[in-house]
């Protein structure tokens, strides 16, 4: 994980004015550690790690873009990091993680992606990405749009420097 996804991933969930310390139960979709971890940005929560490939921080291999299953735990939280611009159907992804979300609970979705600017990169941390990888940066407002499909409160931040989008949401549209 790159620093600077690191540090705007701390500032939406500084900006979302959860408690956080409090024993969330997260799902980290995408949660294989390819270059670091945040779960120490919310210390008192259980992680479950789901992602496409066995591997490190992986608790669940399943196809984020297929619909939540019935039967599979619900989640307070979800946090989705360096995801989305490696995922053809990412609006999936979203869908996908707001089902994934208890319904009494907080129903809040984490994301940090790749966008406007930001050179192509592999999944597994190559420079470039590899042959057959899918690969392409997500607009902020277009980003902003998919979350608004989902849910009831959206808040989307860019940087151009290094051309990554951040981004709360909260409420699931049901």
């Amino acid at each position: 994980m790159h620093v600077e996804a690191r540090d705007g991933l701390s500032r939406q969930l500084k900006a979302s004015g959860l408690d956080l310390s409090a024993p969330w139960r997260v799902l980290d979709l995408g949660g294989r550690d390819i270059n670091g971890s945040v779960r120490d940005l919310l210390p008192a929560a259980k992680w479950t790690g789901l992602d496409i490939a066995a591997g490190p921080g992986v608790d669940l291999v399943h196809d984020a873009t297929l619909p939540w299953p019935d039967g599979f735990d619900r989640f307070d939280l979800v946090v989705c990091t360096e995801v989305l611009e490696h995922v053809e159907r990412w609006a999936a992804v979203l869908r996908t993680a707001s089902q994934a979300l208890e319904p009494d609970g907080p129903e809040a979705l984490f994301v940090t992606c790749a966008s406007t600017g930001r050179r192509p990169h592999g999944a597994s941390g190559e420079m470039d990405p590899p042959p057959g990888e899918w690969y392409a940066n997500v607009p902020p407002g277009v980003l902003e749009a998919r979350l608004l499909d989902v849910f009831e409160r959206v808040a989307v931040e860019y940087r151009a420097n290094p051309g990554d989008a951040y981004a709360w949401a909260q409420g699931v549209l049901r």
